[in-house]
C-alpha cells in the first residue's frame, strides 16, 4: 500500500485532461469571438499589427503579475515553516523546564510535615498578640457602654457611634477566634459566655438606631429647624452599610460573620421615609362625608399644599442633606405618587365601597379633576420644583377612571332624565297659570325655559370638559339625545295645550297668542345654541370630511332643523287662531258675501284682524318666523279666494261685461292692499322683502275682464306659464265665471291656451292648491 502513495488513478487523470482540455476550448472560443469583434469592418485589418502589438503586451503584463504573485506566496509559505519551526522549540523547552520542577517538588513535600510545629507556634503567637491589642478595650467596655449612654443622651450620636464599634470590635474579635476554635472543638459555653459580657452592647445598638430611625421619621422637622441632625443620622446609616460591605465580604472569605450583621439601616431607611410620606397623605384627611359636604375636595386641596410644600424642601433642602447616591428628589417623588396613587385608588374603587357608599357627582368631579391637575403647573409640575414628571404612571388606572368616569356620566344622565320633566312640567304650569309673558332686551317674547335648559347643558358640559375631552364627548352624546327627547316631549305639551285651548277659547284670554309667540322664539334660538355648544365642546374637526365628523355635523343639524320646525309648528298654531278669528270673512272671499250690492267688507276685516294681532302679539315674534307667519298667512288667503274661485258650487256668475270689469278691479285693489299691508308686517328691509303672491288674484281679474274672446286664450296662455301646475279644470271654472261662454266653448279654449305645455306640480300655485285640498 505504501508503493501507492502519490500515484494518481487513471480516473482521475481522465478527469483532470478532460477539464483541461474544455478549459483551452474554451479559451480558444473566447479568443474567436475577441477577434472577430476586432476584425468586424474591412479598415479594421489595417490595424491588426497593432492589435498585435497589444495583445503582446497585455500577455507581458499578465505574466508578470502571475510571477509576482506566485513569489509573494511562496515567501509567505516559508515565513510560516520558519515560525512553526520556533514554535515547536519552545514546546520542547516548556516540556523540559516543568519535567525538572515536577522532580524538585517531589523532593520538597517532606518538609510541611518538619514545619508544622513551626506553624502551629507561629499561629499561636499572632492569636495572642491580637488578644493583647485588644485587651484593653476588653477591659474597657464597661466604662465605654457607660460613655456611649452619655453621649446618646446628649444627642451626640456620632462619638456614641465610635465607642459602639469599638466594643464591637472587641466582640467580633472574640466571636471570630472562637469560631476558628470551633472548627477543631465545640465550645458553645465559650460563645455564650462573651454574648452576655457584651448584653448591654446590643442595648446600646436597639438605642442607636431607635434615635436614627426618630430624625429619620421627622425628616421635613429636621429638614427645616435642624438639618445638622438628619445629616448626623444618614451619615451613621452610611456608616453602617460600609460595615455591612465588610463583613459580607468577609463572610465569603472566612464563613465567619457576627449575628447581628448585616443591620440594613439603608433599608430601614427608606422604610421610614415611604412610611412617613404615607402618613402625610393620609393622615390630612380631617373629615368625613357626614361630617362636611366638600370634605373630599378640601381633603386633595390639602394634599396639593403638602406636595407643593414638601417639594419645595426637598428639592432645596433634603437634595442637599441626602448623599448624592440616594436621589433623594427622584425617590421621594416615586413615594409620594404612589402613595398618593393607592390613597385615591382606595377611595375610587368601587368594589371596596357599599351601594350606600358610592361617591356623588362633585366628588368624582373633584378626583378627575385633581388627577388631571396633578401634573400640571398648579401642582408637581410647578417649574420652581424642576421634578421630572415624565416617567410617572398615571394617578388613577384606567379602570377605575373609567369606573369613576361612568358615575359622573350615569348620574349626569338621571339628572337630566328629572330636570326635562321638571322643565316642561314649570312652564306647562306657568302657561296655566296665564301669567304675563316676559320681554327680552330685544323686546321679544320668551319663557325661562331656554335659560334653565341652556344653563343645565352648559353646566354639565363646562364640568365634563376640565375633567377630560373623552369624558366631554361622552356627555355631549347623551345631551344631544336628551334635547332630541326634550323636543318631542316640548311639542307634545304644546300641542295638548292647543287642543286646550281650541276647546275653550274664552278661559285663556289673552295669554295664548303670547306664549305661542315665546314658545316659538324659545325653538327659533335653540339651533343657535346648538352651534355654540358644538363650536365650543365638541372636539370633532369638521374640516375633516371623515364619515364620523359628518355624521356628528349632522346630528346638530337635525337637532336645529327639528326645532326650527317646532317654531314653525307655534307659528301655525297662530295662524289656526287667526283663522279661526276671520273664518266667517275667510270663507265669504269670492262669493256673493264679498261682491255685489249686499257685500261684506271681507277683505278689509282681515286685515283690521291681521294688523291687531301684529300690533299687539306678533310685533314680539323674531323676524325669520314673522316672515315665516305672514308668507304661510298670505297663502291661507289666497288659498280662501281660490277655493271659491275654482269652487263648482260657486255663487258668482257675471252676465254682463261692467260686473266682469267691476269684479276684476275689486280683485286687483284687494290684491294691491293686501301686499302693502303684508310688506309693512313681516319686518323685513327693502333689499331682502318677501315676495309674496298676491298678484295671482290681478292675474286672474286680468282673463275675467277681457272682452275680446279671441284674445282670451292668449290671456289664459300667459296664466299658464306663471304657474305651471294650472290645470284644465282650473282654467275651465275660471273661464265659465265669466258667464259669456258656454261648457264646450270654455273647454275649447282651454284647451288651445295648454296645448303643449306640460303641466308639473310645482311652485305657489300647487301649494296653495295642498292648502285648498285640506281645507276641503
Amino acid at each position: 500500500m505504501e508503493l501507492l502513495v502519490g500515484v494518481t488513478s487513471p480516473s482521475t487523470q481522465n478527469a483532470e485532461s478532460n477539464l483541461l482540455d474544455d478549459m483551452r476550448r474554451e479559451a480558444e472560443t473566447n479568443a474567436l469571438r475577441i477577434i472577430q469583434a476586432k476584425l468586424e469592418k474591412p479598415e479594421n485589418l489595417e490595424k491588426l499589427d497593432q492589435l498585435r502589438t497589444a495583445a503582446a503586451q497585455r500577455k507581458r503584463t499578465l505574466d508578470e503579475q502571475l510571477r509576482t504573485a506566485v513569489q509573494s506566496q511562496l515567501e509567505s509559505i516559508k515565513t510560516g515553516i520558519a515560525q512553526l519551526q520556533i514554535s515547536l522549540d519552545n514546546m520542547k523547552t516548556v516540556e523540559r523546564t516543568m519535567r525538572e520542577t515536577d522532580e524538585k517538588l517531589q523532593k520538597i513535600a517532606p518538609l510541611q510535615s518538619k514545619l508544622e510545629d513551626l506553624r502551629h507556634e507561629a499561629n499561636t503567637y499572632r492569636q495572642l498578640s491580637l488578644a493583647q491589642a485588644n485587651l484593653d478595650y476588653i477591659i474597657k467596655t464597661p466604662e465605654n457602654v457607660k460613655k456611649a449612654d452619655d453621649l446618646m443622651a446628649q444627642e451626640k450620636l456620632l462619638q456614641a457611634h465610635q465607642l459602639i464599634m469599638e466594643i464591637e470590635n472587641s466582640r467580633n474579635y472574640l466571636l471570630f477566634e472562637l469560631h476558628k476554635a470551633q472548627e477543631k472543638d465545640s465550645q458553645p459555653d465559650d460563645i455564650q459566655l462573651v454574648t452576655n459580657y457584651f448584653a448591654d452592647y446590643e442595648r446600646l445598638v436597639a438605642h442607636l438606631r431607635q434615635l436614627i430611625a426618630f430624625r429619620v421619621s421627622r425628616w421635613y422637622d429636621c429638614a427645616i429647624s435642624a438639618p445638622e441632625k438628619l445629616v448626623t443620622a444618614l451619615r451613621l446609616i452610611e456608616r453602617e452599610e460600609q460595615v455591612d460591605r465588610f463583613w459580607m465580604e468577609k463572610k465569603e472569605i472566612s464563613g465567619f460573620s457576627p449575628p447581628d450583621r448585616p443591620r440594613q439601616w439603608k433599608k430601614l431607611c427608606f422604610e421610614l421615609l415611604r412610611k412617613s410620606v404615607k402618613d402625610r397623605i393620609e393622615g390630612n384627611q380631617l373629615e368625613t362625608r357626614e361630617e362636611h359636604k366638600y370634605w373630599l375636595a378640601r381633603h386633595l386641596e390639602m394634599c396639593r399644599q403638602i406636595l407643593l410644600r414638601d417639594f419645595l424642601i426637598i428639592t432645596k433642602t433634603c437634595r442637599r442633606c441626602f448623599p448624592k447616591q440616594y436621589d433623594i428628589v427622584n425617590r421621594f417623588l416615586d413615594y409620594y405618587h404612589n402613595c398618593l396613587k393607592e390613597h385615591l385608588t382606595e377611595i375610587c374603587d368601587p368594589k371596596r365601597r357599599t351601594e350606600s357608599d358610592t361617591l356623588t357627582t362633585a366628588e368624582v368631579y373633584t378626583i378627575v379633576i385633581f388627577v388631571r391637575d396633578y401634573l400640571g403647573p398648579e401642582c408637581l409640575g410647578k417649574p420652581e420644583l424642576g421634578l421630572d414628571v415624565s416617567q410617572l404612571s398615571p394617578l388613577l388606572e384606567k379602570d377605575i377612571l373609567i369606573a369613576v368616569t361612568d358615575v359622573f356620566i350615569n348620574e349626569r344622565k338621571q339628572k337630566f332624565n328629572e330636570w326635562i320633566p321638571n322643565i316642561i312640567s314649570s312652564e306647562v304650569k306657568d302657561w296655566n297659570a296665564l301669567k304675563e309673558v316676559e320681554l327680552t332686551s330685544e323686546h321679544y317674547y320668551a319663557t325661562t325655559m331656554p335659560r334653565m335648559l341652556y344653563n343645565m347643558i352648559i353646566e354639565t358640559l363646562d364640568m365634563a370638559k376640565q375633567m377630560s375631552d373623552e369624558t366631554c364627548q361622552l356627555i355631549l352624546g347623551m345631551i344631544l339625545q336628551k334635547v332630541t327627547e326634550f323636543r318631542d316631549l316640548y311639542v307634545n305639551e304644546i300641542n295638548n295645550y292647543a287642543k286646550k285651548y281650541f276647546a275653550d277659547r274664552q278661559s285663556f284670554r289673552e295669554c295664548f297668542t303670547k306664549q305661542m309667540v315665546a314658545n316659538a322664539n324659545n325653538c327659533e334660538s335653540v339651533p343657535n345654541f346648538m352651534e355654540v355648544v358644538r363650536k365650543k365642546y365638541d372636539r370633532d374637526d369638521l374640516d375633516d370630511l371623515s364619515r364620523s365628523s359628518q355624521k356628528q355635523l349632522n346630528r346638530y343639524e337635525s337637532i336645529g332643523k327639528l326645532f326650527e320646525r317646532t317654531a314653525e309648528f307655534c307659528c301655525d298654531i297662530v295662524l289656526q287662531e287667526m283663522e279661526t278669528d276671520t273664518s266667517k270673512f275667510l270663507k265669504g272671499l269670492f262669493t256673493r258675501e264679498w261682491f255685489g250690492p249686499t257685500a261684506k267688507p271681507c277683505c278689509g276685516t282681515i286685515i283690521e284682524t291681521t294688523r291687531d294681532y301684529w300690533s299687539s302679539e306678533l310685533t314680539h315674534l323674531k323676524k325669520p318666523l314673522l316672515a315665516f307667519l305672514f308668507y304661510a298667512w298670505h297663502k291661507r288667503i289666497l288659498a280662501h279666494y281660490l277655493r271659491n274661485l275654482f269652487s263648482r258650487n260657486i255663487t258668482i256668475k257675471f252676465e254682463r261685461p261692467d260686473e266682469r270689469r267691476r269684479c276684476a278691479e275689486q280683485l286687483r285693489s284687494e290684491a294691491a292692499l293686501l301686499d302693502k299691508e303684508f310688506k309693512s308686517w313681516d319686518g323685513t328691509s327693502a333689499e331682502n322683502a318677501t315676495e309674496y303672491h298676491f298678484n295671482i288674484l290681478s292675474n286672474i281679474a286680468d282673463v275675467l275682464e277681457q272682452t275680446d274672446l279671441d284674445s282670451i286664450v292668449l290671456e289664459i296662455a300667459t296664466l299658464a306659464k306663471k304657474y305651471p301646475s294650472l290645470t284644465m279644470e282650473q282654467v275651465i271654472q275660471v273661464l265659465s265665471l265669466r258667464g259669456d261662454l258656454t261648457k264646450q266653448e270654455a273647454k275649447d279654449k282651454a284647451d288651445a291656451a295648454l296645448a303643449n305645455m306640460p303641466r308639473v306640480n310645482q311652485g305657489i300655485l300647487h301649494e296653495i292648491t295642498e292648502i285648498i285640498n285640506q281645507l276641503n
